[in-house]
């Protein structure tokens, strides 16, 4: 039957806020509260403002376009990969015929 041990360091008791990483950790729970205390400040605080329709259609079409660009460099990229796939291909085929 196997026996495990509890070792019991007497003196001071170490947590993980003693180490840096525990500091950091509380640091970072600090600042994610506090982000969040803002956000929900500002959120009521803007609450009561509007965007005009005329701004929100000049970000849609310049999203439309944005999205039309990476597709077609998307497109872009697949073809000369595709072409670059089917010559080192080819390369093989020919150098094991002999060519």
């Amino acid at each position: 039957m196997k026996q495990t041990q509890l070792a019991v360091a007497t003196g001071h008791a170490h947590s993980s806020e003693d180490t840096r990483v525990g500091k950091a950790r509380g640091a970072k729970l600090g600042a994610m509260f506090t982000v969040a205390a803002a956000g929900m400040t500002a959120g009521a605080a803007n609450a009561a403002i509007t965007v005009p329709p005329e701004l929100l259609e000049v970000f849609t079409d310049l999203a439309t376009a944005f999205g039309t660009l990476v597709a077609a460099g998307a497109v872009l990229f697949g073809v000369i990969r595709g072409t670059l796939a089917l010559f080192k291909i080819a390369s093989r085929v020919f150098s094991a015929a002999g060519a």
